[in-house]
């Protein structure tokens, strides 16, 4: 719903050079770097010129994860490196099952389509069965990522020049952001469009209690909910950076808001919210994208459009609809109890004052009886405020990059992996030909400090979300 600022940024592979890297393929490149070019030569030296080890046992393949992890760590990348195994195969058998089993349909029917549907509106309702359409899209956005960005993104940006691995990911990951906020913006517009609340924020509270949808209106939200959720899995199985606590934060916040928005029938503003904020998603992977593409020109553009569009989407329509969502909604909806089909609540002498059960038994059975209250809309409202918080330091941070960048100095990131702090080292085995042995070169990485006057070395810095690790999605 919100998105908060982006991922490292490292140059890529076919416009920019990395400091202080050398593979031992050729010493030319290392001699340019002075003492730290020696050293790697010496040591390249030397290490050819070991003698094989006879009798040597072939280790066991390790899928990729590298040993010195802890459990959870080797875990959560073993499941970053077969989503596309896991995730096809839940979908296979739940299609399976489906199309195989008639005696199971009544079940798998559920994950397929939208629930509640009432003939005599036309509309569909809510109930816990929902959870089966959610569940459904999870698996579904985990291998339709996983597979776009190894087998469409990644060979798309090798086309373009790109060559490092980390710059392939990130291009795979932005293109995957572009497409998905463009498909799902697009279709929250038009719903707007054709609703009583285009241009009218007020009408979003009108004749609430909402609790029918349309068959598209309902879609269209519980799978942007599934959406989320699929975030709040990939934060916690890939590589955890220096904003994980915010970015979690953020996504639990966001989950929390689309939960009770849907099953406490405000999905009027939840769909405006939606709108305001992904539009900015579009702009900020183009941008990126452009940036490791190297249309620098083009890249600047870009980014003044999004920060452009982050300033008034985030902060200025927002802050509109927040206003709204506490006096509007006062100014017309009555405290009171709403019995099931009802948009007049009940009224008693004294203030409503329902039990805590009462009020979680409304999130699980959305079509009975709920009950409205200062106290409920104002926990709503302190939600919609926590997420401007987030969003307000994140565009503190854009800011500040920005004006180092127009005064002539280096842009860092303020977002990269924790483990680029330091130097990391990375080991390859290079084949040499005819009797030369197996040599291993130990290569030092500088972190992602970056010295340009260029805009796009700040898009990175931006608004978007962090969903893949260091290593490229899918296993297949």
């Amino acid at each position: 719903m919100y998105a908060p600022p982006s991922d490292d940024d490292r140059p890529s592979g076919r416009h920019h050079s990395l400091k202080g890297v050398s593979r031992g393929r050729s010493g030319t490149d290392a001699s340019k770097k002075g003492e730290k070019g020696s050293a790697l030569r010496r040591k390249s030296s030397a290490a050819s010129t070991r003698r094989p080890v006879l009798g040597r046992k072939k280790s066991p393949p390790s899928w990729g994860i590298k040993k010195d992890l802890s459990l959870v760590d080797r875990i959560a990348a073993f499941f970053v490196e077969n989503q596309i195994r896991f995730s096809a195969t839940i979908l296979a058998a739940m299609h399976g099952c489906h199309y195989l089993s008639p005696q199971l349909r009544p079940t798998t029917r559920k994950l397929l389509e939208v629930c509640y549907y009432n003939p005599a509106t036309g509309n569909y309702g809510k109930g816990p069965d929902d959870v089966y359409l959610v569940f459904y899209w999870i698996v579904m956005f985990t291998f339709l990522r996983a597979t776009a960005v190894d087998y469409i993104f990644m060979p798309f940006a090798r086309c373009g020049g790109i060559s490092a691995k980390k710059d392939l990911v990130r291009f795979a990951e932005q293109a995957w952001l572009l497409v998905y906020y463009s498909v799902f913006w697009t279709l929250g517009m038009y719903l707007m469009y054709n609703s009583p609340y285009w241009m009218d924020l007020a009408q979003m509270w009108v004749d609430w209690p909402v609790r029918e949808l349309g068959g598209t209106f309902k879609w269209y939200y519980l799978v942007q909910y599934a959406f989320w959720l699929q975030q709040i899995f990939v934060l916690n199985i890939e590589e955890r950076r220096k904003d994980y606590h915010q970015m979690f934060a953020h996504h639990i916040v966001t989950c929390m808001l689309i939960f009770a928005s849907y099953t406490y029938h405000m999905t009027r503003v939840g769909n405006v919210i939606l709108c305001v904020m992904d539009v900015v998603d579009i702009l900020l992977p183009l941008a990126k994208m452009l940036k490791y593409l190297g249309y620098n020109a083009i890249c600047d553009c870009a980014f003044g459009v999004f920060l452009i569009t982050w300033f008034v989407g985030r902060h200025v329509c927002y802050m509109r609809i927040v206003h709204s969502s506490w006096v509007d909604a006062l100014t017309h909806i009555r405290e009171g109890w709403y019995a099931p089909n009802a948009t007049e609540p009940i009224l008693y002498s004294e203030k409503p004052r329902p039990s805590t059960s009462f009020l979680l038994g409304q999130f699980l059975k959305p079509m009975g009886t709920v009950v409205f209250t200062k106290e409920i809309l104002g926990t709503f409202v302190i939600l919609l405020l926590a997420l401007q918080v987030l969003t307000l330091m994140w565009f503190y941070m854009i800011l500040r990059v920005a004006w180092k960048v127009i005064k002539g100095g280096g842009a860092d990131d303020t977002r990269s992996d924790d483990e680029d702090d330091d130097e990391e080292e990375e080991e390859e085995d290079i084949e040499f030909e005819g009797s030369n042995p197996k040599a291993v070169e130990t290569v030092q990485m500088n972190g992602t400090s970056m010295s340009t006057a260029s805009f796009p070395s700040v898009i990175m810095n931006g608004g978007s979300h962090r969903h893949l690790s260091s290593q490229p999605l899918g296993g297949g």
